[in-house]
């Protein structure tokens, strides 16, 4: 049905409206034609789904998320394990500007959002001469298509192929696996391309729409909600019925505040009330909204649901939302991006594009001092690695482990009860 309605809009976007104006539902050319279709353009059901607070929430929480990650190239050794390798190019790609119309901070968010929203989310790498990533451009997810090569893809080099249809010339462009950074949601049962959560959600968002329009009519009622039975005598055709209800309905919506009713010689009015709180309302929107809020990982108190929450509370939502919702996402954006844009010789010597996660885990002052102080005083950070976490320049002799002089190594444990030793 969406298909059918972003179809008709586009057509008539194209014929009625002026370039580069916004073409809607609300549009009347849109409803004439959409209702000659027998569509009804006020359906709750072919609203948008961002249209979902809960939805919207949750996609803006986690697009917000990877707009604030830090990335950093890093190397592992058998020796010293792992550690930064600043690339001045990649760094300023990813961490500042992918190309010359947005920073990186939108391009990360726009990925993330069409990744959730659309199950799929592309960007194609330009290259210079040399093949080094020149610039990063966010494609559409709903405009390109993913291609298999017939004969299947085990054992085939370039079995897979991205198709983006530019929609303002209408021209198709071919792209290689290897130029495409594609990123998937974790719902995929081949592994190729992914499912996004709202199709699996479609009732749970509906629910979620008709509750929000239900107290929007409502307000636009004047809080009337309630049915009401109109008795008379006699007999009315159809059309006088109808027009009894008609007037009655728009003077309760327009007339002042629309408490007094004024009803015609012979007509009583009686209320038929169906309370918010009997039909438990909100309580259902809770649990919905629990639920929706559960499908994306994020945790109660994102969406301002307080019950029962207290600060190590909080804390240990904000530690399990990372375990459990950002670490596989992460290692999914890690592997993507190692793969695609580091060289085969890099990814042999052990380097790898990863996230500083460090930055969800904001100490306060004093237990900053604390942590730092125990890091020093057992061995586990020079005074200069602590200075660059404090965002400190370094020092001369900064360089050298410092501690307690009264920790000594395990081969010395026992030492000092032998005879004669110091």
């Amino acid at each position: 049905m969406k298909t059918i309605i972003n179809r008709a809009i586009k057509a008539i976007k194209a014929k009625f409206s002026p370039k580069n104006e916004e073409t809607t539902l609300s549009d009347p050319n849109v409803r004439t034609v959409l209702k000659t279709l027998g569509i009804n353009p006020d359906s709750i059901d072919n609203s948008s789904d961002m249209s979902e607070t809960i939805y919207y929430i949750c996609l803006k929480h986690m697009a917000e998320t990877m707009s604030k990650m830090p990335w950093e190239k890093r190397i592992r050794t058998k020796k010293k394990g792992k550690e930064r390798d600043f690339d001045s190019s990649l760094d300023f790609i990813l961490n500042v500007r992918p190309n010359p119309y947005y920073s990186a901070s939108t391009f990360w968010a726009a990925i993330e959002l069409n990744k959730l929203h659309y199950g799929n989310s592309y960007a194609y790498i330009e290259t210079d001469r040399n093949g080094a990533v020149k610039h990063l451009w966010v494609l559409p997810s709903d405009q390109v298509e993913v291609w298999m090569d017939d004969k299947g893809i085990i054992g085939q080099q370039n079995a897979m192929w991205y198709i983006w249809t530019d929609p303002k010339t209408c021209k198709r462009y071919t792209f290689l696996m290897g130029e495409i950074l594609h990123f998937k949601t974790m719902i995929s049962f081949n592994a190729l391309v992914g499912i996004p959560v709202k199709e699996y959600l479609k009732t749970q968002i509906n629910t979620g729409k008709n509750s929000i329009g239900f107290l929007n009519k409502l307000y636009k009622n004047n809080m009337f909600g309630s049915k009401v039975i109109v008795h008379y005598t006699g007999e009315l055709s159809k059309k006088a019925e109808a027009s009894v209800a008609t007037s009655l309905e728009n003077f309760s919506k327009s007339q002042g505040s629309g408490k007094f009713i004024p009803m015609p010689m012979g007509m009583q009015a009686q209320l038929l009330d169906m309370k918010l709180a009997d039909a438990q309302f909100f309580e259902n929107n809770k649990v919905s909204a629990l639920q929706l809020a559960a499908a994306f990982g994020i945790k109660p108190n994102v969406i301002n649901n307080y019950d029962k929450s207290s600060y190590s509370n909080s804390e240990s939502q904000q530690l399990d939302f990372y375990v459990n919702s950002l670490q596989p996402l992460f290692n999914n954006y890690h592997q993507e991006l190692s793969y695609k844009l580091l060289g085969p010789e890099e990814l042999k010597k052990g380097c790898r594009l990863e996230i500083n996660e460090k930055i969800l885990f904001k100490m306060d002052n004093t237990t900053q001092a604390e942590v730092y102080n125990k890091y020093l005083s057992m061995f586990a950070m020079t005074p200069n690695e602590v200075r660059e976490e404090l965002n400190l320049p370094y020092k001369d002799g900064g360089d050298i482990l410092i501690g307690n002089g009264n920790a000594i190594g395990l081969e010395d444990v026992g030492k000092q009860y032998k005879k004669g030793g110091e």
